[in-house]
């Protein structure tokens, strides 16, 4: 389901990343203003944060962090910036959020070549908004599952817009937006062909 050969022997993958790069590179300034948040989101925003059951001890990675737009919920919810680690494919949007955050940490990687410098793990691994866009949804949670989360942490996959909203955005550019959001059934598929052993919360 989720494997593309690349006829042409280019590397599919590193295209695909390339290509987000490329568009959120080119739109990070965007993703910096005040439009990239109406006030609708924010209730959904601080949805997400709670469901992340943060304290002051907890180390959060938050992945495809662009601007940093979720770290403001994480630390209404009691986490302290220094124990927020965000990563992202693209410089741009990395720029701005090194400039509004200067106590958390970001690092310029794809979540499937990420693991913690000092062999840390993270005790909340956040794919806000971004779980459609990976080439292989299976593989990022395997990865995960084995190299990135604590045991007995929580991965929270979110997206703030909803389905519906993805899914206009999936037809205006399938390129980008490679899978719609799983339901429970379609994650549970993904979890039990890449033995990911996860139990799944819906909140």
């Amino acid at each position: 389901e989720e494997v593309d050969a690349g006829g042409d022997g280019a590397d599919p993958v590193a295209e695909h990343n390339r290509y987000q790069e490329s568009v959120f590179d080119e739109q990070a300034h965007i993703f910096a203003g005040p439009a990239a948040m109406p006030l609708e989101v924010v209730p959904r925003m601080q949805r997400i944060a709670r469901a992340c059951q943060l304290g002051p001890a907890t180390l959060v990675l938050d992945v495809a962090t662009g601007t940093g737009a979720m770290l403001p919920f994480y630390t209404a919810e009691g986490v302290p910036l220094p124990r927020i680690i965000g990563v992202d494919l693209s410089e741009g949007m990395l720029r701005f959020a090194r400039q509004s955050f200067p106590e958390a940490s970001f690092v310029k990687s794809d979540i499937m070549e990420y693991t913690e410098p000092h062999g840390r793990r993270f005790d909340r691994v956040v794919l806000n908004a971004c779980f459609a866009n990976f080439w292989d949804r299976g593989c990022v949670l395997k990865h995960i599952s084995s190299s990135v989360v604590a045991p007995g942490g929580i991965v929270v996959i979110s997206h703030p817009l909803g389905r519906r909203w993805l899914e206009n955005l999936q037809k205006e550019d399938p390129k980008m937006v490679r899978h719609l959001l799983p339901d429970a059934d379609e994650l549970l598929s993904l979890l039990k062909q890449h033995r990911v052993d996860f139990s799944l919360v819906s909140f």
